[in-house]
């Protein structure tokens, strides 16, 4: 060995930290010294401009993105309302008012709930109900039984079940025929099915938004299957840049109003677009839509109606034990008829 030792030089090079700790310190250091670095992935933007962003999908792609990570999902849950608001708006603004959601009874005012829940009510109202093989009876534990929300209820199941069986009507396959009176097992579980989706679109705007979207597809493919079958225009003047476009905008057009509920799936077979709750002015070329007071004024029918009865039943005593008036037989011709 030479006496002379050769002189250390430090090799060593800082190992480079990778974590978001880290990564927020830089950014916050960028920041305050005031140089700006270009967002490299999409969770780097701006909370108010990935809002507006995922206000341009579909509800179907923002389910999808809820499965990215938890900071995406976490900001889409955060902001819901503000992103479905976005959406219908922009997509479903003719469906949103055709199609109203029911109220859950926890926001109906309580003084109500005995009169909603009446057992002699509610055995009126089963000429609302019991008919239907593709709808599920509505809990009125859970949900209001005024006759808007009822029908609510109705529509919104029937767009959940007449999305499903668009592949048979699209193939051409028969759908299954239910003797009367009778309710197999693959049935009953896919009513039931459909009320949860409905059930969760009284919880979340987002699955509200996913139900109007399948009903858009569901009215574009049958509008091009009869039209084609036809060899006719199809209605609304629906083109093919509408079905692109993936709007409801061609059905502010005139077309064929919705007038009768398909109470039968035998119905789906000719049923192109179901928009009920709305008709055509011919003099101002135009569609006029019913009030969202509708509501109110069913409860206030409905408080009326039970005040009535209780003063009736007061009066059974002094009348020798009467028991049917002409305001009770009003009261059931009321109930039956569909039409406000």
């Amino acid at each position: 060995m030479s006496d002379v030792e050769e002189p250390l030089v430090d090799t060593t090079v800082p190992i480079p930290l990778h974590s978001k700790r880290t990564q927020r310190m830089q950014r916050k250091k960028a920041k305050k010294h005031g140089t700006f670095e270009e967002p490299k992935v999409l969770l780097e933007l701006p909370n108010e401009i990935l809002v507006d962003i995922l206000g341009y999908l579909r509800p179907s792609d923002v389910f999808n993105a809820l499965r990215v990570n938890r900071a995406l999902k976490s900001l889409i849950l955060h902001n819901e309302n503000a992103i479905v608001k976005d959406i219908t708006s922009t997509r479903y603004s003719v469906l949103i008012r055709c199609f109203p959601l029911p109220k859950p009874l926890d926001e109906v005012n309580r003084d109500d709930h005995p009169a909603l829940l009446n057992e002699r009510r509610q055995e009126l109202l089963n000429i609302h109900k019991k008919p239907y093989q593709h709808i599920r009876h509505p809990d009125p534990q859970a949900i209001c039984t005024c006759l808007t929300c009822i029908f609510a209820w109705n529509n919104l199941c029937l767009l959940v079940d007449f999305a499903h069986w668009q592949g048979n009507l699209d193939r051409g396959d028969p759908l299954p025929i239910i003797p009367r009176g009778r309710n197999p097992e693959w049935n009953y579980q896919l009513v039931a099915a459909n009320g949860v989706v409905v059930e969760k679109a009284m919880q979340s705007q987002l699955w509200y938004a996913h139900i109007l979207e399948q009903h858009l597809n569901s009215i574009t493919r049958a509008i091009t299957r009869l039209s084609t079958a036809r060899r006719k225009k199809p209605p609304y003047q629906m083109s093919s840049q509408d079905v692109v476009s993936e709007t409801d905008s061609f059905l502010q057009r005139s077309g064929p109003p919705s007038y009768d509920m398909p109470w039968h799936r035998d119905n789906y077979y000719m049923l192109e677009a179901y928009l009920p709750n709305r008709r055509w002015d011919k003099e101002e070329q135009r569609w006029f839509y019913y009030p969202d007071t509708q509501h109110d004024r069913d409860l206030e029918w409905v408080r009326r109606t039970a005040t009535r009865l209780q003063e009736q039943e007061k009066e059974k005593p002094r009348l020798g034990g009467a028991t049917r008036t002409g305001n009770q037989y009003q009261d059931i011709e009321y109930i039956a008829s569909e039409k406000y």
